[in-house]
């Protein structure tokens, strides 16, 4: 990956998981991942992370989204999303 552009980087990451992963829980947190790779670089991708991480929560609710994590890990994620102005 020596030389490539951060976008290269990132569209092979996220081209990597595409295929998603079994709970909606982990889509959530690998899309809250793939917007802070983003690092703010690149608009489309930005928007396009913003958008399908709102829908997930809007589709099954952050609460039953968290349900079955760890109470200190909800805790950093809540203050991530908080940080990223999505909860």
């Amino acid at each position: 990956m020596q030389g490539w552009s951060h976008e290269q980087v990132w569209g092979f990451v996220s081209y990597s998981f595409e295929e998603g992963f079994a709970r909606p829980v982990e889509n959530l947190m690998w899309h809250v991942i793939l917007l802070v790779l983003s690092g703010g670089w690149h608009g489309e991708i930005e928007r396009n992370s913003r958008g399908v991480i709102s829908t997930i929560i809007v589709e099954y609710g952050l609460e039953r989204l968290l349900v079955d994590v760890p109470v200190d890990e909800v805790e950093v994620f809540r203050h991530d999303l908080k940080i990223l102005k999505l909860g």
